[in-house]
């Protein structure tokens, strides 16, 4: 049989169906939610149909209509894109049939706060809400003002009446409105340089903003608060000297929680590695008595803070926010919360608090973030605050200003321009801003540690095996804007440090461990395989990782002497975590600050080490990475003139 004689088999056209568009919908008579098939590109065209996206329901919002609008504007969007919008029509409108009261509503956190300071012309109340178009339609009726930084509107109406026009215009009911009983300050955002040198890259010219027909009429305000601070307070000076006693404090600790128990605010900014968690649990219960402490910090240190809890009171009753339902925390004598779980302390005006400390204090750096205002809002409940931090001043000095006006130092009273135009820009300035933290802020070095070793950095110039091909093709590429090509840059020379960090780990002596910090988790996970297929034995931590899984990584390092190198980013591994095994320490990239360099390498370099740390730097030289290194001291001389001049002070004969 030939070729010719086979008789072809006809094969039907095959046609793919197209996936369903639209999942669920759901109305509450103002807005229809939508589940929507995600479609890469369709955001901007949703926004431009007026949708918006709601958060807590995972859903694209858009203004309740009729349903042939809505299906026509949906049409629109995701036209030319292989989806089956057959039955967005009947959803449609039996959503809009079987309403929904409160099902958004409910959700949008809506809290009115009354206004102190000297910007209230456009009204004494702010509003703060999750992003809501009827929401925003309410505040526009009473002509108000929003504020980008502080994210809220000022208007003019009193509660009684804001609250009316919510129900009215957005239907948020009265239930689900948060009005506070303490005034928070607007003031104008200020900003002040210390002449720190910048990063520069060819990069594309940015774009110029098209701001939309209806966008909200922008302020500049933010929201704190003003508070009060007493000092030479009494306290039981026979119960601190019997703590020393017994082995729970050692002489300098005494001193930190003297320092605390004197004041109702101020600043513990010992270097790391000192034991400042165990001076604040004691001086805080001492403070405290019966009453309730509340200890913030950053969500993976709250297990490092129940530890350290119950080794110096075994018995104590503490409370996880987030791990147990809210309502239990009434039952307990410490309550521990991160950052982002602060919102809920907040609306719960019953559940009081005696002290309050703050650790890892930094974080609250930005006065116009969430997580700041949050903490001012707490702050004027509770009368006793302290801030914690190995790193008062990452970059510049305005960051200072959220701590003093945290703990009721008059220097936080001054307004934000006001702290910037006479304690920042120049050495003058800074050397005025230090003597005025005296008695605020108490800053021990480790000197006060006989026992601790050396520690040593070193600076290495490598050459890569492989050259810098891959890192001049992005630097040359002009079609990347600054920001993303600085992270591109900095991502490449990480990736050719590997192995240079391999070379580094083959040459420890027995005995030896070696921390390696990395800013990508990329970096991360090519190390540890690398290490492994040499027969090197390590663990790894990044941000993504569990509480337990993060344990389990650090008990391994600490306590298995087949473990010898500990693998983690800068943000995660850099803070809060003792990691006392390793004598030597490496960075893949440098990070931003010379506060976060330090406090990073001081996992290794802190209470509990007897071994000499030393700190290798590898730079690959005419990159960015010389750039970053000469950002780097820049920044450390603005620390040195403000935060080293404290600790100085502390030398000096006192009047």
């Amino acid at each position: 049989m030939s070729f010719e004689d086979i008789n072809p088999v006809a094969l039907a056209p095959v046609r793919l169906r197209p996936p369903e568009l639209l999942v669920k919908a759901v109305a509450d008579g103002r807005r229809v939610g939508l589940q929507l098939l995600h479609i890469p590109g369709v955001k901007k065209p949703l926004a431009a149909a007026g949708g918006w996206w709601c958060a807590p329901r995972r859903m694209s919002v858009l203004r309740a209509q009729g349903a042939d609008t809505i299906v026509s504007a949906l049409r629109s969007v995701y036209h030319g894109h292989h989806v089956d919008l057959e039955e967005v029509p009947g959803t449609i409108a039996a959503a809009l049939r079987d309403l929904q009261a409160d099902y958004f509503s409910q959700l949008l956190d809506v809290q009115i706060f009354p206004l102190r300071g000297s910007e209230l012309s456009r009204g004494r109340y702010a509003v703060s809400f999750l992003y809501d178009g009827p929401c925003v339609a309410a505040m526009r009726s009473l002509n108000g003002l929003f504020h980008t930084h502080a994210a809220a509107w000022q208007v003019q109406a009193d509660p009684e009446q804001i609250i009316e026009r919510l129900q009215g215009v957005a239907g948020v009911s009265r239930e689900f409105v948060f009005v506070h009983e303490h005034p928070v300050l607007i003031e104008q955002l200020s900003s002040s340089s210390s002449g720190h040198v910048p990063i520069s890259v060819p990069a594309m010219a940015p774009e110029r903003g098209v701001q939309r027909p209806d966008a909200p009429e922008d302020g500049t305000g933010y929201f704190s608060t003003e508070l009060d601070r007493v000092t030479d307070l009494g306290f039981d000076s026979d119960a601190l000297n019997g703590l020393v006693a017994s082995g729970t404090l050692r002489d300098y600790q005494a001193v930190g929680v003297r320092h605390l128990l004197g004041q109702t605010g101020s600043c513990l900014g010992d270097d790391m590695g000192l034991g400042k968690s165990r001076q604040v649990v004691v001086s805080t219960r001492m403070i405290a008595g019966s009453g309730r402490v509340l200890i913030v910090c950053p969500a993976t240190l709250r297990m490092n803070w129940l530890r350290e809890i119950q080794l110096v009171y075994p018995q104590a009753v503490v409370g996880i926010v987030g791990e147990a339902a809210h309502e239990t925390l009434q039952s307990c004598e410490w309550v521990v919360a991160n950052y982002e779980r602060l919102g809920g302390l907040v609306r719960d005006v019953a559940l009081g608090f005696a002290v309050m400390a703050v650790d890892e204090a930094h974080y609250l750096k930005e006065y116009d973030s969430g997580r700041t205002r949050n903490m001012f809002l707490l702050a004027a409940r509770i009368p006793r605050r302290y801030v914690v931090t190995g790193t008062p001043l990452l970059s510049r000095e305005v960051e200072m200003h959220t701590l003093l006006r945290m703990t009721g130092h008059d220097l936080g009273n001054l307004t934000l321009k006001e702290f910037a135009k006479e304690y920042a820009g120049t050495s003058e300035k800074r050397a005025r801003l230090a003597s005025a933290l005296k008695g605020w802020m108490l800053r021990r070095s480790k000197d006060v540690l006989t026992e601790l070793g050396e520690k040593s950095r070193q600076v290495v110039h490598i050459s890569p095996p492989e050259g810098l091909g891959a890192y001049q093709e992005i630097w040359n590429d002009t079609s990347l804007p600054a920001m993303s090509k600085i992270v591109k840059l900095r991502q490449t020379l990480e990736a050719l440090k590997i192995g240079f960090l391999v070379e580094m780990v083959e040459g420890l002596s027995a005995g030896d461990k070696l921390i390696i910090f990395c800013e990508y988790i990329p970096t991360v996970d090519a190390l540890s395989e690398a290490l492994q297929a040499i027969g090197v034995r390590c663990v790894t931590l990044v941000g993504k990782d569990s509480l337990k899984a993060r344990q389990r990584a650090i008990d391994a390092f600490q306590q298995d002497d087949g473990v010898t190198v500990f693998i983690g980013t800068t943000s995660a591994a850099g803070v809060g975590i003792t990691l006392t095994a390793a004598n030597y320490v490496a960075f893949a990239s440098l990070p931003w600050t010379p506060a976060l360099m330090r406090q990073a390498e001081d996992r290794a370099y802190r209470l509990g080490q007897r071994r000499n740390v030393v700190v290798k730097v590898p730079l690959v030289p005419k990159t960015i990475d010389a750039q970053v290194w000469e950002v780097l001291q820049s920044k450390r001389e603005t620390e040195v003139e403000v935060v080293e001049a404290v600790r100085s002070s502390l030398l000096e004969p006192q009047a």
